[in-house]
């Protein structure tokens, strides 16, 4: 029989790991992610976004978690309204839906970049896969669903820290040396810089990075945090799902700055690190990509689906079908590093006032 304890630790890394499984999608797997907010920018800049990334996403996930198992909302769009007021709440939960079409139009592009870099396959290929894949996923409960993605996460997390050590065991070459030419491939238009309102700035990158995280994981926090059994468990799925996303993340940077000079000019960086380091897995890391990115799209198609299907079935699946055809469509024109630029830039923006509208609301109510 398990102990409470136990149950609780159970709990959390189930949690935890769903969150990062449903935020771990193209952007992470890929590599573009790590690369235009962290890898962009010289080794100890990097790392300290990466710090500040985590700390801020800790102290807004633990808020949402904790509001999400004391409320227990049974609406979605119940959580914008409680932080944001009724107007901006609205505002902000038409945003959040349009924001998760966007990045699955995102994630499309990626599983059509990955196939097309692996194989040379065209990439509504990947698209189109990935969009059957999904359709069929993102139908299943909500406990069922976190559950996929939790393994899925985990799986993930596991091979990117394997390939990890490998490279810091065998590589001659360390981050600085690696990224030496950074600036250069920058200045070319090689690799891409995300920015928050304009600004391109290596700690405010961090600071964007984390709004990223909060936009497009708020309503699965929520969510999840209502599965939540008592409140210690809601703390810390904040803390851990922060520290598996930017855990994960700090591996993914560090094989992005060694291996530099072969990731500039690449539309998925982190399969060119594979490519070179370990070519006999270049195939299975192309398959883990694609996991990657069907976990985060299912997730966020679930949602969707949920928000607007008002419990009929036949109107979520109309709803989901209808989505993922147009974005594998958008996928098959729009180039992946330019479409995610652009994503994570906007997104990262509006994450940090969500972000901040979450923390003072939820500090208020905790000083009444």
């Amino acid at each position: 029989m398990e102990t409470k304890k136990t149950s609780i630790i159970k709990t959390v890394v189930l949690t935890s790991a769903s969150f990062a499984g449903y935020n771990i999608g193209s952007g992470f797997a890929t590599g573009i992610e790590a690369l235009q907010f962290f890898g962009s920018w010289e080794a100890k800049s990097a790392f300290m976004g990466i710090v500040i990334a985590f700390i801020v996403a800790m102290v807004v996930l633990c808020a949402v978690y904790i509001t999400g198992f004391e409320q227990r909302f049974d609406d979605n769009k119940k959580v914008y309204r409680y932080f944001c007021g009724n107007r901006i709440g609205v505002v902000f939960d038409y945003y959040i839906y349009v924001s998760m079409i966007l990045v699955t139009l995102t994630m499309m592009s990626g599983a059509g970049a990955t196939i097309n870099q692996y194989s040379g396959l065209p990439t509504y290929v990947g698209s189109a896969i990935m969009g059957v894949l999904c359709i069929i996923t993102s139908l299943l409960g909500l406990d069922k669903l976190r559950k996929t993605l939790g393994s899925m996460c985990i799986f993930i997390v596991a091979f990117v820290f394997l390939c990890g050590i490998y490279v810091a065991v065998t590589s001659e070459i360390s981050m600085v040396i690696g990224s030496a030419n950074v600036e250069t491939y920058v200045a070319r238009g090689e690799i891409l810089r995300a920015s928050a309102f304009g600004i391109r700035d290596p700690y405010l990158s961090g600071v964007a990075s984390a709004g990223l995280l909060i936009s497009s994981g708020f309503a699965w926090a929520s969510a999840t945090g209502a599965l939540c059994t008592n409140r210690k468990e809601a703390v810390w799925s904040g803390v851990f799902s922060s520290l598996f996303f930017y855990g994960s993340m700090a591996v993914v940077v560090y094989l992005l700055l060694v291996a530099m000079d072969h990731v500039a000019g690449k539309e998925v960086p982190m399969l060119a690190v594979i490519q070179y380091y370990l070519p006999v897995l270049s195939s299975a890391y192309s398959a883990i990509i694609i996991l990657a990115i069907y976990s985060t799209i299912s997730g966020r198609l679930f949602l969707i689906g949920e928000r607007y299907g008002r419990g009929n079935k036949k109107l979520a699946l109309a709803i989901v079908t209808g989505i993922t055809v147009f974005a594998a469509l958008g996928a098959s024109f729009i180039p992946f590093s330019k479409i995610s630029n652009f994503m994570f830039s906007i997104c990262g923006a509006v994450g940090i006032i969500l972000g901040i509208i979450v923390v003072v609301k939820f500090s208020l109510t905790r000083v009444r």
